[in-house]
């Protein structure tokens, strides 16, 4: 398995043109693979290696929610207080909750929308400024009604465990998180000078130019919302004591996991600092992050006690994605519908179909000649390397069944339609690059 590993980070590498990667797997409340491919410096050449940090960039929420919870866990704070007990003076700080702030429901908007730092975001900026700039617009919507992912929202949550704490927000989760984890190799961005060894060159791309360094952030723009540098070994460590729920009170670990009630009575699925799904009936929490020149994710499956993390230092690639659903694919055992969406298409690269899957239309349609040019069109690519299911819905009986495929670094799309009897009516491949 772990050739296998290695075999698929260092392809996705390869076929992308990204630097370098730095992956951890953490099963049944262990590490039980680290390994880093490629440069963390690509001129003059320095290979990553297990102890290269890198920038998890929107990560770091996850950290900063637990920072919030653990303080209401000390009695200092509710997550029903209001931003007003802070920020006085902030739009709608009246009406809304740390709890809103914490699941981006408040209704502020982005300090931080755009993907590359200029003008004010090259140069240090305190996070009061960015606060109160930005903290003065008007709300997007009335707290608690939408979702609507906000930087700032997580830049003002720092700040209120700073006024709480009376520490630095940095040092709070390091006294509180990362020292009693023993997450040794986890700094503060905030610290590190523009060119520092202390963590990998992160890289950009204009159109299909050469990778180049990113440009220079100043300090203050990703206070807590993207802070935190750090080793995948170290973000394995946190998903660890997670899993077993080291870290938090019951009663706040339970509140950190609870997806956003909207006023309308519905959900959304983000949590305090995680997103949430159920792919295929399986549970998990992730977050990912694209900081400068950085891509980075953390998938969490607490049913089976596994978490995949990835790291990569060029944020021209969604390679850090492809990495995870490659080792998702030679991780987990499909399910029985998604062994047969498989089988199926390895027929179809095949050409030799069993027809007695397929509803007595779609038999006709499939002709010998079409057959083969699935055959001919999906054999080159070799075998599949990635294969998830990507949406799922059932109309008037019928069953709509999407699947995101990875084959010879082509990404394509298997839709399939199904019959109350499970025979298959309809059948298309397409690219989706």
């Amino acid at each position: 398995m772990r050739t296998k590993m290695d075999e698929v980070v260092r392809r996705c590498l390869r076929e992308d043109g990204t630097p370098s990667a730095s992956v951890a797997i953490v099963e049944g409340g262990r590490i039980t693979y680290i390994a880093a491919f490629g440069d963390a410096v690509m001129r003059p050449k320095s290979a990553a290696t297990e102890t290269t940090r890198y920038q998890l960039a929107s990560i770091s929420k996850t950290f900063v929610a637990q920072a919030v919870l653990l303080l209401e866990a000390d009695g200092k704070l509710s997550l029903e207080d209001r931003v007003s007990k802070w920020y006085p003076s902030l739009t709608g700080a009246a009406d809304v909750t740390l709890r809103e702030l914490l699941n981006h429901t408040s209704g502020y908007p982005d300090h931080y929308p755009e993907s590359y730092p200029a003008g004010a975001k090259a140069k240090a900026a305190e996070p009061d400024q960015i606060i109160e700039e930005w903290g003065h617009h008007p709300l997007l919507f009335t707290p608690g009604t939408q979702f609507h992912y906000s930087n700032l929202e997580y830049e003002i949550a720092g700040r209120i465990v700073e006024k709480v704490s009376r520490r630095p927000l940095f040092q709070f989760m390091q006294e509180r998180i990362f020292a009693p984890l023993h997450m040794d190799a986890t700094i503060d961005l905030d610290t590190i000078p523009n060119g520092s060894p202390a963590l990998a060159t992160g890289y950009t791309q204009t159109a299909l130019a050469p990778l180049e360094p990113a440009p220079y952030e100043g300090p203050g723009w990703s206070f807590g919302s993207g802070q935190v540098v750090t080793t995948a070994k170290d973000v394995a460590l946190w998903d660890v004591a997670f899993l077993e729920r080291h870290v938090l009170p019951r009663e706040q670990a339970a509140e950190e996991v609870t997806p956003a009630h909207l006023a309308n009575g519905s959900t959304y699925p983000y949590t305090l600092g995680l997103f949430v799904s159920h792919e295929q009936g399986v549970l998990r929490y992730y977050h990912s992050g694209q900081g400068q020149g950085f891509e980075a994710i953390n998938m969490i499956y607490p049913d089976s006690s596994r978490a995949i993390i990835v790291l990569t230092n060029t944020s021209a690639k969604p390679t850090f994605m492809k990495i995870a659903d490659e080792l998702i694919y030679l991780l987990f055992p499909p399910s029985a519908d998604d062994q047969f969406a498989r089988t199926l298409f390895a027929e179809l690269q095949s050409g030799s179909l069993d027809d007695s899957i397929l509803s007595e239309d779609l038999k006709q349609y499939l002709t010998p000649s079409r057959l083969r040019e699935y055959s001919s069109s999906l054999t080159p690519l070799g075998p599949v390397e990635a294969f998830s299911l990507s949406h799922t819905q059932t109309t008037d009986g019928l069953r709509t069944r999407e699947y995101d495929v990875i084959a010879g670094g082509k990404r394509l799309r298997l839709h399939l339609l199904l019959l109350p009897n499970n025979k298959v009516e309809d059948v298309t491949v397409t690219d989706v690059q």
